[in-house]
């Protein structure tokens, strides 16, 4: 009886470590999954960790040279409205705190007061120009202060910018590069003229020794 039952003993024995063997087996696969799966995890996020910032700094460039671009544009517009009439610059308040924008719609272009909200994609942009008087130095340079007023110059300054996003600017100087000449014959309108002509007028500023009022269009000098 004891002799069988030892040999009976015998297998269960070998099965029991065939048993544990296996358990011990899908135990460390189970482990390895484990292990695999936090690897990859770590992978992930690390991934996302970089290409998070790159979409955001790719997406900061792409509203950038959207801003800047619509900033050129509005400095190569106002340069265009100021060449087609100085006055539509210079009449402006030169003060950085006075803000402008060109009415595109119309033609010809108009100035607004106020920023400019332009919508690109998803972004709204705003954009303005302001103007500042121009003084320059005895040798004629541009200085911050003092100096002589230059009244064919002006300081033109174009701001850009989104929401959210700090203020950049571009800074140029316009100036009046072209006069208009007159031929008057007229005088009959008298004395009295001061400051620039914009227009064609009959007056003059002062005269002394002269009758151009008997004979309108001509002047006579008396010696």
């Amino acid at each position: 009886m004891n002799g069988q039952g030892g040999e009976n003993e015998r297998p269960d024995r070998m099965t029991l470590r065939a048993v544990l063997a296996s358990d011990i087996r899908r135990g460390q696969s189970l482990v390895e999954v484990l292990i695999a799966i936090a690897v990859g995890i770590i992978m992930v996020i690390g991934a996302i960790t970089a290409i998070v910032p790159a979409l955001r700094n790719q997406g900061g460039t792409v509203r950038l040279q959207v801003a800047v671009g619509l900033g050129k544009e509005l400095m190569d517009t106002t340069r265009v409205f100021a060449e087609s009439d100085w006055h539509n610059i210079s009449a402006l308040s030169t003060s950085s705190a006075s803000h402008y924008y060109l009415n595109s719609t119309s033609s010809p272009f108009s100035v607004r007061a106020g920023d400019e909200s332009v919508v690109v994609g998803t972004t709204t942009y705003v954009r303005y120009f302001s103007v500042d008087e121009v003084w320059r130095d005895s040798n004629g340079m541009i200085v911050s202060s003092g100096g002589t007023l230059d009244p064919s110059t002006r300081k033109v300054t174009v701001a850009y910018s989104w929401i959210g996003r700090p203020t950049s600017s571009m800074v140029t100087y316009f100036t009046r590069s072209r006069s208009y000449s007159y031929v008057q014959t007229d005088w009959s309108g008298g004395s009295g003229q001061e400051g620039p002509l914009t227009t064609v007028n009959n007056k003059y500023a002062s005269s002394t020794g002269i009758d151009a009022m008997t004979t309108p269009g001509s002047m006579q000098i008396d010696f």
